[in-house]
């Protein structure tokens, strides 16, 4: 895929923000630099950096979300690795090519002044990825 430049961050499910928090800062110096709740995906995300790293802790609000069923079938744990792209579109269109499949078949908003399509983790080797593209400010 032509259009990736670069890891954007790996989101990890998690049953609870204020136990899970603490640990990654404790163990390994991570900063957290925010906490929203995205009522869409049924989701709050807490946001750690350590410098260019970046991780997205996910805790679901409701069971039936696709992190709660994530939980409930597999435990916590790494959900998705997400790649920044110059172009989102063009990335979807490309990796369709490719034969992997779409989950999103277009751009939906994602946190942060972003736009978001996730890859079927059947074609990739049962790894969930997520496209990301930023928007200008």
């Amino acid at each position: 895929m032509s259009h990736v430049i670069g890891l954007a961050h790996v989101g990890i499910a998690v049953r609870s923000l204020e136990e899970s928090i603490p640990v990654w800062v404790r163990a390994f110096g991570f900063r957290h630099t925010d906490t929203i709740q995205f009522d869409s995906m049924k989701l709050r995300i807490a946001f750690l950096r350590a410098g260019e790293s970046e991780m997205e802790l996910l805790e679901p609000t409701a069971a039936d979300s696709p992190v709660g069923r994530f939980l409930s079938k597999r435990g916590e744990g790494i959900h998705h690795l997400s790649f920044h792209v110059t172009d989102l579109e063009e990335a979807l269109e490309e990796a369709e090519a490719a034969g992997l499949e779409l989950i999103d078949r277009s751009p939906r908003e994602g946190s942060h002044r972003t736009k978001i399509a996730f890859l079927s983790p059947r074609t990739l080797n049962g790894v969930l990825v997520e496209l990301c593209q930023r928007r200008e400010p």
